[in-house]
């Protein structure tokens, strides 16, 4: 059944735009995302999304923004619980990560494709990875200050940890692990030996749940 025009109003229009591409990137892939298909499943006149989006580049741009601040959330939701532990945040952090990724796989690719890149059409884009990556690095000095991570420059060990996390995540989501594993136990495993790296001798690891080879999903 479609809408009626007035059915939306302009804020309103653009949400319902992105939540429907975000599901028919997750059926389809972006390949099969069109501004006319998505005009018809949510229900208005083709012209409709071109008040919003100048063409498909700036409407997957906008996708993944959205997508960054869902990740950004997840991320900070999941450090809640260990307040005042860094290390055992920044471990729930990575793990949120990689659960995003597996959760979102259509997307999380999307997200950081060169295709959704494009700064020129979704200036905020940029802004909302940035985000992301500031919490990582935040998270860190944060560490530093309350001497739970040993010194050194925050980005570098922001660029060692998110290699490490990202690329797991890409791995599961890519089928390129060839063998059944228990993903919680593996994404765990990941994230302790990063934050192992990085505290002083005199901490404790954090401890990670033992691998099992059953497959389990996050």
């Amino acid at each position: 059944m479609k809408r009626s025009k007035s059915a939306y109003h302009h804020g309103a229009l653009r949400a319902a735009l992105l939540k429907t591409a975000t599901e028919i990137i997750a059926e389809q892939g972006t390949e099969n995302l069109t501004l006319r298909a998505l005009s018809q499943r949510v229900g208005v006149s083709r012209s409709a999304p071109y008040r919003h989006f100048s063409d498909k580049t700036a409407l997957l741009a906008a996708v993944a923004g959205e997508g960054f601040k869902r990740l950004y959330h997840k991320m900070q939701t999941a450090m809640i619980p260990a307040e005042g532990d860094i290390p055992s945040q920044f471990q729930k952090m990575g793990v949120a990560y990689v659960q995003y990724a597996v959760e979102n796989p259509a997307l999380f690719r999307m997200m950081f494709s060169c295709e959704s890149a494009i700064e020129n059409q979704q200036p905020s884009l940029d802004s909302e990875g940035e985000r992301v990556f500031d919490l990582l690095v935040n998270t860190i000095k944060k560490g530093q200050e309350q001497a739970q991570f040993k010194p050194g420059e925050p980005l570098d060990f922001a660029y060692v940890a998110w290699s490490a996390v990202h690329g797991l995540a890409t791995l599961i989501v890519d089928a390129q692990i060839q063998r059944e594993f228990d993903l919680q136990a593996l994404a765990l495993l990941t994230t302790q030996t990063v934050v192992d790296g990085m505290q002083p001798r005199q901490f404790k690891s954090v401890s990670a749940m033992p691998m099992k080879p059953n497959g389990s999903k996050l």
